[in-house]
């Protein structure tokens, strides 16, 4: 459904042409209307990535105070072991040869930090993505985004050694979905986030005594 133009919006809410504007990129940051050049403002539906973008600000914030960090990684931990649970009951053959080449990926990455990091972010977004449903998959990423972005900068070869313990965590993960087993399934994820919370919390507290 289109909006009125500037113009008739201008006069109805008597306004200057900036006001009505910034009114309209507001609410198309918010995912509530379409603006193309020459044609009038159209209303449409948020997404999930909009939805849980507006909460980014807050959720940086929040990270940033003291216990966030630890607060995030529990509910990623609470949200992945459901996800893990569903996916060792209900992935399909197709579903899981995506995981296990998600799974090769993060194997040949090993060496590479940059590359690690992203093949470990696609191996737990094929996860999340087997559910099927777009709100699971926004949250998602915004948690990993939202958590990668507050990790400390950490030597190379420290990275290595965590980038293979954590490979060998996935494909236990791996392994419980394939033989469709919810609750090892669930037992190898929350060993592997565990793990990696512990190790970056690690991390941190080194780099804080360096400072």
């Amino acid at each position: 459904e289109q909006l009125p133009s500037e113009r008739e919006l201008m006069a109805f809410f008597n306004v200057g042409r900036p006001s009505v504007r910034e009114a309209l990129a507001a609410l198309k940051r918010k995912g509530l209307v379409q603006i193309n050049n020459g044609e009038r403002a159209r209303v449409s539906r948020p997404s999930a990535d909009t939805i849980i973008g507006e909460l980014s600000g807050m959720a940086k914030d929040f990270l940033s105070h003291p216990g966030g960090i630890a607060h995030f990684e529990q509910l990623r931990l609470f949200f992945e072991s459901s996800l893990v649970r569903y996916a060792a009951e209900h992935a399909t053959d197709e579903q899981i040869d995506l995981l296990a080449k998600a799974l090769e990926i993060n194997s040949q990455s090993l060496d590479n930090n940059a590359a690690f990091i992203r093949s470990d972010v696609d191996f737990h977004r094929v996860l999340a993505e087997i559910p099927g449903n777009p709100i699971f998959m926004a949250i998602h990423v915004a948690l990993l985004d939202w958590l990668i972005a507050a990790r400390p900068t950490v030597a190379d070869q420290a990275l290595h050694e965590h980038n293979n313990v954590s490979y060998q965590q996935h494909i236990a993960i791996v392994d419980a979905i394939r033989r469709h087993d919810p609750d090892e399934a669930d037992r190898a994820l929350q060993s592997h986030l565990n793990s990696v919370s512990a190790t970056w919390h690690a991390f941190g507290q080194t780099t804080n005594k360096k400072k």
